[in-house]
């Protein structure tokens, strides 16, 4: 009997004992292709995770649209059927939680310092607060980049060098009354087929941060660059509110920090990114325009900007556009 009991004893506590230490798995997913800004980000948090928790939390990605396009996942994070999505501003987060369509508003932000300055301050703290009314909680800002033009017809230099332009956009009404302000003919179109409509004709021009450029091969079916920095996307980093709040404080701070450890990793990646794909940009024959006139730009947005005042208060947009780096 002793015997019996000292096998069936351990075989016992192993069976209690194993759930307890089961690894948690996270679905994240992003529309961005493998390999990218929102990939390094997923490692770095994983990263942190296996040093602050053990083994006890993995966040799994599913990239390229895999869980859904862009709207979709927001709602399915929104629901619970998604725990984590790294979602761009400029896209379908603005329309599905206004207060960060303050973001997306064009030659908003100077550089990568002034950018990081706002949104890793209060004004930044205050947007991500605002995704607990959306039944999400916003853990960081992570980054997708300064979106740039490209086009098939002209070196885009002036506001009237746009007019019209057949221009690809995201699902964006701020990006859409802000090209139209310039003359331009925007349209929506999911990312997955904005090369066959560069291609085709069917759109003359399309704006991304370089790394998006290159990783799709926009360059080999558009004649022009323009490096223009005209609008910052900053990514959010989102986890599921009811599931967030069902981990204990430590779990929570370890979350907290691997997404700030992740929006670093996205920072670096697309700096470097963009190092290498500018470099690629010039071996493929593209023509590299890098006289935009931001002054002339900001002169034409002027009835945009106070259209606009009515949604974000105009304190709030000079507060960030005072922000000093």
């Amino acid at each position: 009997m002793k015997r019996v009991l000292s096998v069936f004893l351990p075989a016992m506590m192993l069976l209690i004992s194993g759930p307890v230490f089961a690894e948690q798995v996270l679905k994240a997913g992003h529309v961005l292709a493998p390999g990218s800004q929102f990939g390094a980000a997923i490692t770095a948090m994983n990263e942190v995770l296996q040093k602050e928790l053990g083994g006890k939390i993995r966040i799994q990605e599913y990239p390229a649209s895999a869980l859904g396009a862009g709207g979709a996942m927001l709602k399915n994070v929104e629901l619970g059927t998604q725990d984590i999505l790294i979602s761009s501003a400029g896209g379908a987060l603005g329309d599905f939680n206004p207060p960060v369509g303050i973001l997306d508003l064009m030659l908003l932000f100077r550089d990568n310092a002034h950018a990081y300055a706002v949104l890793d301050g209060p004004i930044g703290k205050e947007l991500l607060d605002t995704f607990k009314d959306k039944g999400m909680v916003g853990l960081a800002w992570a980054e997708n980049g300064f979106r740039h033009l490209t086009n098939s017809k002209h070196p885009i230099r002036v506001p009237d060098d746009l007019k019209g332009i057949k221009i690809r956009l995201s699902e964006s009404t701020i990006y859409k009354d802000a090209f139209k302000t310039l003359g331009a003919e925007p349209f929506s179109l999911p990312f997955a087929q904005v090369y066959q409509a560069l291609q085709s004709g069917q759109a003359d021009a399309q704006e991304n941060p370089i790394t998006t450029i290159v990783s799709a091969k926009l360059q080999d079916v558009q004649k022009f660059f323009t490096f223009s920095n005209h609008t910052y996307a900053p990514a959010a980093i989102l986890i599921n509110k009811e599931i967030f709040e069902e981990f204990d404080p430590a779990t929570q701070a370890a979350l907290r920090k691997a997404a700030v450890a992740g929006a670093v990793a996205s920072r670096e990646f697309v700096r470097k990114s963009d190092e290498a794909g500018l470099a690629k940009l010039k071996e493929s024959g593209v023509a590299i325009n890098t006289d935009f006139d931001r002054a002339a730009f900001e002169k034409a947005l002027e009835p945009f900007y106070q259209s606009y005042s009515k949604q974000f208060p105009m304190d709030k947009i000079m507060a960030i556009k005072n922000t000093k780096s």
